[in-house]
């Protein structure tokens, strides 16, 4: 991936290349971005060959789950689930007035508890068994990351596998995440068209460069995550990559939270994420600060000119 023509569009006028570094764990070694001009996706002109040095063992989407134990969260959160997805009790009822709803990504228009459901990017499947607890019964999820397959007692079966390896067909396929940290985008899309089932929805929840933090921060937004980010969308090159591959973009969301600006702040400091979130500068930013970040990342997320989008996809 040497070029500066946008693997997205195909443009090659007017791009503007720009320098970073990587910043969450203080590599520090610098990587080429290039901004298209024409449909605004920022991509890394070379993936490094090492690609696997910037994923070290303490990387947050590979840490050990437990399936097994009982906490009260975990008992909650499943009362909350299944009363959101239908199964309503007054219990549920409940619990859920006292309690946070579902993430925004979860929506009902959908999936639903039946609907059987890959992750891909999972991880070691955190996200799966939370789902699991809430009463989803058809998880599965693929990594090619992970060192080996994981096989949870509770049903929920992760492989360590490539995208492109599976062949069975899903109800509702979602990347958390996980589609920026991939090449081939066009490829992914097609195959993404074939093991999804007709009349059925996907989802790709990602950062994305048409957003107020990577206007104010460029190449020291948080969100740009070199090298491990390949690319960086916008909303006028999801639908094109839809467009090509017969599915139809049903809708679009907005999730972005506090972290687009305290994470793009330390950057800015030349401070690492790994550092601060082992507590090495705790006093950098006041809780009025935080709640600053909090309210202005829901203020942007209203306007759709927050950085981290859901796109929701529809197989006909």
């Amino acid at each position: 991936m040497h070029t500066s023509i946008c693997k997205i569009c195909g443009n090659e006028a007017g791009n503007a290349s720009f320098q970073t570094k990587e910043m969450m764990f203080g590599f520090r070694d610098g990587f080429t971005y290039v901004h298209c001009a024409v449909c605004g996706v920022v991509q890394i002109e070379s993936v490094p060959e090492n690609i696997a040095k910037y994923y070290p063992e303490n990387y947050y989407s590979y840490s050990s789950n437990d399936s097994t134990s009982f906490s009260f969260k975990k008992w909650r959160q499943g009362q909350v689930y299944n009363h959101h997805f239908g199964k309503r009790s007054l219990l549920g009822a409940f619990v859920s007035f006292f309690s946070s709803k579902p993430a925004i990504w979860m929506n009902r228009k959908y999936l639903c508890l039946n609907s059987k459901i890959l992750d891909v990017g999972s991880g070691s499947g955190k996200l799966l068994l939370d789902m699991q607890r809430g009463g989803f019964t058809k998880l599965v999820g693929v990594d090619p990351f992970l060192e080996k397959d994981i096989q949870y007692d509770c049903g929920v079966n992760i492989y360590k596998k490539s995208f492109f390896d599976i062949t069975e067909t899903f109800d509702f396929i979602m990347f958390h995440h996980s589609f920026e940290h991939m090449d081939q985008p066009q490829k992914i899309f097609s195959h993404l068209y074939k093991i999804l089932n007709k009349g059925c929805f996907a989802l790709i929840r990602i950062p994305v460069a048409d957003s107020f933090s990577f206007r104010k921060y460029g190449s020291e937004w948080v969100n740009l995550d070199p090298p491990r980010h390949f690319f960086l969308y916008t909303t006028k090159s999801i639908n094109f990559l839809a467009a090509q591959s017969g599915l139809s973009l049903k809708e679009t969301m907005y999730d972005s939270n506090q972290f687009q600006f305290y994470g793009s702040e330390l950057y800015r400091r030349n401070l690492t994420l790994d550092d601060y979130n082992k507590g090495l500068h705790p006093d950098l930013f006041t809780k009025t600060q935080m709640r600053n970040f909090r309210a202005e990342a829901n203020r942007l997320n209203k306007i759709n000119d927050g950085d981290w989008a859901c796109f929701y996809f529809f197989k006909p």
